[in-house]
Formats: C-alpha cells, structure tokens, sequence
C-alpha cells in the first residue's frame, strides 16, 4: 500500500554547490561568449576603488569585494546578476564573467529552490595578499570563508575555505575583474559542536556581513 505521506524534500544538498561556487567565475577561464541580453541598466560596480582611485589597497578593497561576489549575486534574478558583472568585468573577460549566470549562479538557485527551510548563504572575508601590483594591473588572492545551510529544518550549518586568485585591471574609473582562479584554502579544524543554521542565524541577528568600504 502506497503511503500518503508527502515525499521528503531534499536537505542541504545545495552546501557543497555552494562550496564549490564560493567564486562563480573561477571555472570560466576558458568560457565561451554569453547571451547579452537586452535592455539591461549597469549599476556601479561592487568596489568602491573609483573613489580611492588606483592604488595597492584599493585593489584589494576591490578583490575583498569580488572575492564574495556570490553572496551578493545569490538572490538576484538572473538579468540583474548578469548586469552587476558585466559593469564589475574588464572588457576582454565580460563575456566570460556574464556567462557564469547561466552556467553556475542559475543551476545553483534551481537547485536550491528544491530545497526544504530558507537558504542561508554567507561569505567572509579572512585574509588578503597582494601578489602583484604594476599600474594599471594587480593580482590579490583572498581567503574566504563560506557558510551555507537552511534555517528551518534539523539541519547544521556547514563551512569551507578557498583561496580565490583576481586578475585585476584598471578601467573605466575602477578595478574591474581580468581573470580568476580559485583553490581549497586553508582549511582549521574547528572545535565544539557543530551549530544548527537556526542557532547560527539567531546568534548572527542584526549582523552585516563586512567588506571595506
């Protein structure tokens, strides 16, 4: 006899996408041009470098910015993503960087849609290294820390850490993203018991995550 209880929705499958695309734009380097699609307005860009102008701390300002640009794309419509990146990109890697709507940020919605509880996804900002910095270029690598779950469902928070390389270049006023990588990162072991989402985001409540301004 057939029961008549509802299926059970899947638990959080969606962390390890989530680890995976703590940079949505690290498995591009080879990506092909992305549909542009019409009609789109172009904000500012997510770094605050056009004010400070060009410099080895702006540069990183702006890769602390880029580096958690996934926490900031995650609950945007798939037209208003596309246009932050194509404003935050260099002009040789926009159809690379606005590809990685379609091929990362929306599978990775879907997916999560799917999905019991309400999604919590954050991304930190640990530590930052000038590679290199010639005018107009840069290379900064970030550490980042991501920590994915779903409040609502017995459920624990769960974390990772990369290490996200940005080419950067200065154009059109500001540092604009020429290129990256990432790689797992330094990765502690971490004491105590693991935290449930819901403890994670009531003990959390009334925080912003932080980036330089």
């Amino acid at each position: 006899m057939a029961s008549s209880r509802p299926p059970r929705r899947r638990k959080i499958g969606v962390a390890a996408g989530a680890a995976v695309a703590v940079f949505l734009l690290g498995a591009l380097a080879g990506g092909q041009i992305g549909h542009r699609r019409p009609g789109l307005s172009v904000p500012p860009p997510l770094n605050s470098s056009a004010a400070a102008g060009p410099s080895s701390q702006s540069a990183v300002e702006a890769a602390a910015g880029y580096a958690t640009v996934m926490a900031q794309l995650f609950p945007m419509p798939p037209d208003q993503a596309e246009a932050v990146l194509a404003a935050d990109a260099s002009d040789g890697y926009r159809a690379t960087l606005t590809q990685s709507v379609d091929t990362v940020l929306l599978p990775l919605q879907q997916q999560v849609a799917e999905l019991a509880g309400n999604p919590v996804y954050r991304e930190s900002v640990l530590a930052t290294r000038v590679v290199s910095y010639v005018a107009p270029r840069a290379e900064v690598t970030v550490w980042v820390m991501v920590v994915a779950g779903q409040s609502g469902v017995a459920d624990n928070a769960v974390c990772s850490f990369e290490l996200v390389d940005l080419q950067l270049v200065w154009q059109r006023g500001a540092w604009r993203i020429d290129g990256t990588s990432e790689q797992p990162g330094p990765s502690p072991q971490l004491s105590g018991a693991p935290t449930s989402v819901d403890q994670l985001v009531a003990s959390l409540a009334g925080f912003n995550d932080w980036r330089p301004r």
